[in-house]
């Protein structure tokens, strides 16, 4: 009977992964992310503090920027819907898309400015060769057709 029980609280917990994805649900993929460079990083807490705010910065800027690109898509549908194509309404749309980038260049920049303060000589290699390396990229160290990467 117990068995059965446990057999069941497994296969529904299975489910409720696979349902979720790959990168999880409301923020727990982020959040993995975030430990694990933080882990590799070895970061203080307080230094785990200012990553987050300048990640959280950036986040919200690019949110704005989604909810941009989202208006656009309809500003485009509608000036294609119209007989005579506005060149003034085309550059206007355009000039919307300079605000918003703008606004996520100076949020990447003060986030970059805040973490590079923030984290010391050896944590920053450290992350600029995370970077280079690509998000998905894992660390081969065995092989012989494989360059060792330490991180």
């Amino acid at each position: 009977m117990l068995g059965f029980v446990f057999g069941t609280a497994c296969l529904i917990g299975l489910v409720a992964v696979l349902r979720r994805g790959r990168w999880g649900h409301h923020g727990f993929g982020r959040r993995r992310m975030l430990n694990r460079l933080f882990s590799r990083l070895e970061t203080s807490p307080s230094q785990e503090k200012a990553v987050v705010a300048a990640f959280d910065e950036v986040h919200a800027a690019m949110g704005a920027l989604r909810g941009e690109l989202q208006a656009s898509r309809s500003e485009a549908a509608r000036l294609l819907r119209e007989d005579v194509l506005d060149p003034e309404a085309v550059a206007a749309a355009l000039s919307r898309h300079d605000e918003a980038l703008g606004k996520l260049r100076g949020a990447l920049t003060g986030s970059f400015v805040r973490v590079h303060e923030t984290l010391d000589p050896e944590q920053r290699a450290r992350l600029a060769r995370l970077i280079e390396a690509g998000p998905f990229r894992r660390p081969h160290r065995h092989g012989p057709y494989r360059e060792a990467v330490s991180f």
